[in-house]
């Protein structure tokens, strides 16, 4: 009987409840569609060497991966599959296929048939040092945003009904900023207002198309406020604006302010949330 594999990778996306206001001040965070890596391979008992190759997987230290496999289109029994690293002092792997990177290297994750070893899919690893970005906002506007969004993240508070104890400041990313400048530039030469771009991209798809890999993205977005206290103060009276800032899950930020005399808001403002 011939079995079927097919594989693909999931990263972990974050839910939470979007606000819903009469101010031009909104937040989305419909998770991000992501488009997982997806093969197959056709297999028989009396074949000794079919192979699958998934694309390379990219991974920095400390983080984690599922990588999900199937066999004949449904999920594999236990004991199905044998799941083995080439190299465990690089990355190490579950029986059930979740891949956790240890240090830096190179390594192949196998996903094999227990009863046909033959039978497998290799998922090529690469793991990355983690280098932390030591970078400052671009624009005093941003800097004072950033300063604003830590102190606030620094002291206890409530959002809505939820309330969120103090947690550590962001670290500022260059790429969250160039996605989160590029949105509100956007909006303003455009003269609109939405967390969708006009070309139909979501945040997390700008976000992605920086190159910056993230396992959690969120964006709070505003318009109309003319300093960095005031758009910071009226997000933090906003559940879910404020949900965001204070969200310890939550570990860079990127800013983006945009200044059109002749649009609607005049004054528009991004910030781009990320952890990886």
């Amino acid at each position: 009987m011939k079995k079927t594999l097919t594989f693909s990778t999931l990263g972990l996306v974050l839910f939470l409840a979007s606000c819903n206001q009469a101010t031009p001040q909104t937040t989305n965070l419909t998770p991000p569609t992501t488009s997982p890596s997806s093969g197959s391979i056709n297999t028989g008992a009396e074949t000794l060497s079919p192979l699958g190759i998934a694309s390379a997987t990219s991974m920095s230290v400390g983080q984690t991966r599922q990588f999900n496999v199937t066999v004949n289109g449904t999920a594999p029994t236990p004991g199905q599959l044998v799941w083995t690293s080439t190299s465990t002092s690089v990355v190490t792997v579950t029986q059930s296929g979740l891949a956790t990177a240890l240090t830096p290297g190179s390594a192949t994750v196998r996903a094999a048939l227990a009863s046909n070893p033959g039978a497998y899919i290799d998922f090529p690893v690469t793991v990355n040092a983690t280098t932390p970005v030591t970078t400052t906002p671009t624009t005093s506007f941003a800097q004072r945003v950033l300063e604003l969004t830590n102190a606030a993240r620094a002291q206890a508070r409530t959002c809505g009904t939820t309330s969120y104890a103090a947690t550590t400041p962001l670290a500022y990313n260059p790429l969250l900023e160039q996605a989160a400048q590029g949105h509100a530039s956007d909006m303003a030469g455009k003269t609109y207002f939405s967390h969708t771009s006009q070309d139909g991209r979501t945040f997390a798809q700008r976000i992605t198309a920086t190159g910056y890999t993230w396992r959690t993205v969120a964006e709070n977005i505003a318009a109309g406020q003319a300093t960095p206290e005031s758009v910071v103060s009226g997000w933090l009276q906003s559940p879910g604006h404020c949900a965001n800032i204070m969200n310890p899950a939550l570990r860079e930020l990127g800013v983006g302010y945009a200044y059109n005399g002749n649009s609607t808001y005049r004054h528009y403002w991004v910030q781009d949330f990320g952890a990886r």
